[in-house]
């Protein structure tokens, strides 16, 4: 049957899965070193919950999928993971709790595109989230964790940036924004037709489109640094001075912000960037492998009240086709070896045999429904493993074991007491 795009994109066959295991390993032992819990938010969500973020313009980036249920019951799909993280603290009254609280959670989100109705989009996250923490600490913290587990995944150091940008408090983002206004709508009939629409409700897209005469247009627009409160200043240069004592690279990008988000006073993302050929030369392709910052204003929101948050977010799908293959991925079938088995004694006696291979970290890979030996060496080249074992009604009794070489077909018997220091050798070769 036919399925729709958004979806399929959803479903993660075995070999991203593989990656997605590995990937997640890595962030997994990180973010339990630096004290970050484990919390896993539901699918569904309850719109009333987000309903004064949609007001505030806040899932303006990821409209939430609405349906209702039989009974006539009201929900939305999860649509970000920071977002159902602060609904969850919320929810379970974690505000007694000593703070910061810091989350880690993995997952799929799900939200309406471009086009509104027409389009659903899903991707998957691993987001990191600091819940009470006003100092720039928090930032930087996050940071860090995700900087060094995209390196320790493979990515290439002078592949990787970290573009930043304030983003103003309460008391700062309302001068930017009305100067930003006044500069774009006083030049709008130069604009494009998007841009003209841009205007009315998220002003700052203008500054990434792609046609010429916006560019020129946007090319002196004012810029957020020239108005920020001491306060915002201070979390800036603070956060900058942590990053160079990691050290990480990063460079400030005035025109880089995130509309809809929620976010106030600081944003970043951790980028790859390519050097790729276009029409009218070379060009520079990025992709963002993680977004963050602080998303107050969106606590704020949901709370009812002052609540510092601090989110990262890791697009899985996105780092999964550029990280290098992972210790979960190297484990493959050309490491393992394939268990045959051949009569009911030996079926039975094989399942206690494959525990003891894997107490030694030992790969195996099986097809214990099958009687045909033939059948189960022919399954052992495909999947290209060096080695097969062979138990065999004879070997059961005799507590042996057949060790045969898949290429070259050599094989010998070995006491079953003998097996694991026998492969070890055999395996290294």
């Amino acid at each position: 049957p036919s399925t729709p795009e958004f979806i399929s994109k959803l479903d993660w066959l075995p070999e991203k899965e593989g990656a997605l295991r590995g990937i997640g390993d890595k962030f997994y032992s990180l973010a339990v070193f630096y004290g970050f819990r484990p919390l896993q938010t539901s699918l569904i969500e309850d719109p009333v919950v987000f309903s004064a973020l949609a007001r505030g313009g806040a899932l303006d980036d990821r409209p939430v999928l609405a349906a209702k249920t039989k009974s006539g019951k009201e929900i939305i799909l999860r649509s970000s993971l920071a977002l159902s993280m602060i609904r969850a603290y919320l929810t379970h009254k974690m505000n007694d709790l000593p703070h910061p609280i810091k989350f880690f959670s993995e997952g799929a989100v799900v939200f309406l595109g471009s086009k509104r109705e027409e389009i659903i989009e899903g991707q998957r996250e691993l987001v990191l989230e600091m819940i009470g923490e006003e100092g720039p600490v928090a930032e930087a913290e996050i940071l860090h964790i995700f900087w060094k587990g995209i390196i320790e995944s493979g990515i290439k150091l002078d592949e990787l940036g970290v573009r930043v940008n304030a983003a103003g408090c309460s008391s700062c983002r309302g001068a930017f924004r009305s100067s930003f206004l006044s500069h774009f709508r006083s030049r709008a009939a130069r604009l494009c037709k998007n841009c003209k629409k841009y205007i009315r409700r998220s002003p700052t897209k203008v500054l990434v489109c792609e046609e010429e005469k916006c560019k020129i247009v946007s090319g002196h627009h004012p810029q957020v640094l020239d108005f920020l409160c001491e306060t915002c200043k201070k979390h800036l240069r603070v956060f900058l001075e942590f990053l160079d004592e990691i050290p990480i690279p990063y460079f400030l990008d005035p025109r880089f912000f995130r509309e809809g988000a929620g976010v106030s006073v600081l944003i970043f993302e951790i980028l790859i960037r390519r050097k790729i050929v276009v029409e009218t030369g070379e060009g520079e392709e990025k992709i963002v492998l993680v977004e963050g910052g602080r998303i107050s204003r969106a606590a704020e929101f949901m709370a009812g009240k002052k609540l510092d948050v601090v989110y990262g977010a890791l697009n899985l799908g996105v780092c999964a086709g550029f990280m290098k293959k992972t210790a979960a991925e190297e484990v493959q079938d050309g490491n393992a070896v394939f268990f045959s088995q051949l009569g009911e004694l030996a079926k039975r006696k094989s399942l206690g045999l494959i525990e003891l291979l894997r107490q030694e970290k030992i790969e195996v890979r099986e097809s214990l429904g099958r009687d045909s030996i033939k059948s189960q060496l022919k399954t052992a080249e495909k999947l290209g493993c060096p080695v097969a074992l062979i138990l065999g009604q004879k070997e059961a009794l005799d507590n042996t074991i057949i060790v045969r070489e898949t290429d070259s077909g050599i094989q010998e018997t070995v006491p079953q007491d003998r097996l694991i220091e026998f492969l070890k050798k055999k395996l290294k070769k």
